[in-house]
């Protein structure tokens, strides 16, 4: 009797099994391998502010291309800035309006899988394709026919990178006394329709009782996720805990990053700012509201992969008992989720009112008034009590990281 066809069909099953079981890695973390790493930011070039003829509206998002030459969006002017590698003005691309390759308030930027230039939409949520050369593309609607029929889809962040095309969104559902809110980060197709779904929230408003929570409305992956150079996912799946998901282009979740955290209570400024959003929100509905906010911020905020698979993370924690000249700190994981050490990034900056963007080639542009700009970008129209105090025009900085140890 030969045995080995019906011993390899088992063995097959056996894997096949086993892979749709299999958990996660889980990499928890005590305390860095290595001491701080301290880095100075070196200027290559800049553009906008006060001396320059080019002024800049709310600048919220930057990409680069392969080329070196760094986009800008201006959600204000809904348009996008191109600066070449020597900081030169190169172009404009998009513009307001409702035609082919215009858009309005667009709420985020990303190179497309085709080479064109996304301007991502909030509402209705789409991607306005332009060329380098500024002619019209074509559109990307996001979640296809079905989502439009159950409801409308906002998209709140989109990114291109290692082949994955991401999209953070939001799908409202009208409901008989209320809405069904939805919060996905999927994979998305060249057409739009999902591929992979990585996370998604679901808030629940009853506009008889309508009473707002912070931390039901906002999901906490949208606020922290990114895609590496592989096509892999990175995102924070809750609000209040240390803990990092990495996905596969497929969905899976193939590793958890944590380590132990004590988050923080926010501090008075802090909560005032929350409070106004939804104080906001309150004067827009035809209804009144009351709410909830969180006494801590969310514990995970941005995530950068650099090129070479490392991971910077930061967190609650990034802005308080810094060492002098020291603008923000990262944690630095490596590719397999190890804490490798401290980043400090010394910056002659405003951490009220700046803020710093990687970009893929490992270059980082020092924008001033880019906390206001994404603030004011969020919807609350600027009324945050003194927020802009001392605010400058907005400048972008071209740097690079460079040894300051």
């Amino acid at each position: 009797m030969n045995i080995r066809p019906t011993l390899s069909l088992f063995l097959f099953l056996w894997c096949l099994t086993f892979c749709a079981v299999a958990e996660p890695v889980v990499v928890a973390n005590e305390n860095p391998a290595e001491g701080p790493q301290v880095m100075a930011l070196e200027e290559i070039w800049r553009v906008g502010g006060e001396d320059d003829d080019h002024v800049f509206g709310l600048m919220i998002d930057a990409r680069c291309d392969a080329e070196g030459n760094v986009y800008l969006l201006d959600q204000q002017l809904s348009r996008v800035t191109v600066v070449s590698p020597a900081g030169e003005y190169v172009a404009e691309l998009g513009g307001e309006g409702d035609g082919p390759g215009e858009c309005r308030t667009p709420q985020t930027l990303t190179m497309m899988p085709d080479g064109t230039i996304g301007l991502g939409q909030r509402f209705p949520g789409k991607f306005i394709k332009v060329t380098t050369g500024n002619e019209p593309a074509g559109n990307v609607d996001i979640g296809g026919e079905q989502a439009a029929e159950t409801g409308f889809t906002m998209l709140v962040s989109g990114r291109y990178r290692g082949g994955t095309l991401l999209a953070g969104t939001l799908h409202q559902v009208p409901q008989e006394n209320g809405q069904t809110r939805n919060s996905h980060l999927q994979r998305l197709a060249p057409d739009g329709e999902v591929l992979a779904e990585f996370a998604s929230h679901a808030t629940v408003l009853d506009f008889t009782r309508p009473h707002f929570s912070e931390k039901e409305m906002v999901a906490p992956f949208i606020a922290a996720h990114t895609v590496g150079p592989d096509g892999r996912v990175y995102f924070a799946g809750e609000r209040n805990a240390y803990r990092i998901t990495v996905c596969g282009t497929d969905g899976r979740p193939e590793r958890i990053v944590t380590r132990a955290f004590d988050n923080p209570d926010r501090d008075a400024k802090t909560l005032d700012r929350m409070n106004a959003l939804f104080e906001e929100q309150d004067r827009a509905l035809p209804f009144s509201i009351t709410w909830d906010v969180e006494p801590c911020d969310q514990t995970v905020g941005e995530l950068v992969v650099t090129g070479d698979g490392e991971l910077l993370v930061s967190h609650s924690r990034s802005f308080l008992g810094l060492p002098d000249g020291v603008f923000i700190r990262y944690d630095v994981f490596d590719a397999d989720g190890k804490w490798l050490r401290e980043l400090h990034v010394r910056a002659e900056a405003d951490r009220d009112h700046d803020g710093l963007i990687f970009l893929d080639d490992g270059r980082v542009l020092l924008i001033k008034g880019l906390q206001l700009a994404r603030l004011t970008a969020s919807g609350n129209g600027g009324n945050v009590g003194d927020e802009t105090d001392g605010a400058t025009a907005l400048e972008v900085i071209c740097c690079r990281l460079v040894d300051a140890g």
